[in-house]
């Protein structure tokens, strides 16, 4: 079951991080300096990731339903001297557009099955040419498309129209904040539209 804005809201409310304020570490390796264009983080909480592609020259949406992780996000922003838009929306009505972005941020976003099928379903149509889609979560094993942890061959078979540049499954140290510590399996995705 889903947990929702109240829980967010709470688990953002003490003034430390809670999954710290240095980007994922796969999002950095696959974002290079040199890219421009907008970007959307889904699911962006308190702002580590978007504020590193702002860093990187990204005009940047974070979204999230937290009201509290997103003024945290604004707050880490002005700290390190960039703007990101903030929008406060539910994966579950969220639209992402058509020719929107020139990358699709989703870093342990991880929305129910379907409202996950729906927003992946978009990236085709919500991506720019040479636009990407970035992604890790973490994996269940033995999780289903109905589950909120799948393995990457699920995840693939709903990314549709996009080329996969990396798809794996890696079972990988976490260092992020106090609630993404340990060794996880996680599902890693970089894929781009041509």
């Amino acid at each position: 079951m889903s947990k929702g804005t109240d829980y967010w809201n709470a688990r953002y409310a003490p003034e430390a991080y809670a999954y710290g304020e240095w980007p994922n570490d796969f999002l950095q390796s696959a974002v290079t300096p040199t890219t421009q264009g907008r970007a959307i983080s889904l699911c962006e909480g308190e702002g580590r990731n978007a504020v590193f592609l702002a860093l990187q020259g990204y005009q940047v949406t974070a979204v999230d339903f937290s009201e509290v992780g997103l003024r945290k996000a604004q707050a880490l922003a002005a700290r390190h001297g960039v703007q990101i838009d903030c929008v406060v929306a539910d994966m579950a009505s969220l639209e992402l557009g058509n020719n929107q972005w020139d990358l699709v941020v989703a870093i342990f976003a991880q929305p129910e099955s379907h409202h996950r099928q729906r927003l992946y379903g978009q990236l085709h149509q919500a991506l720019r040419s040479q636009g990407q889609f970035i992604l890790e979560s973490k994996v269940e094993a033995g999780a289903s498309a109905t589950d909120r942890y799948p393995g990457v061959d699920i995840l693939k078979s709903e990314i549709k129209g996009l080329t996969f540049l990396q798809a794996q499954e890696t079972t990988r140290e976490l260092n992020e904040g106090s609630y993404h510590q340990g060794m996880h399996l996680t599902a890693q995705i970089q894929a781009i539209r041509f």
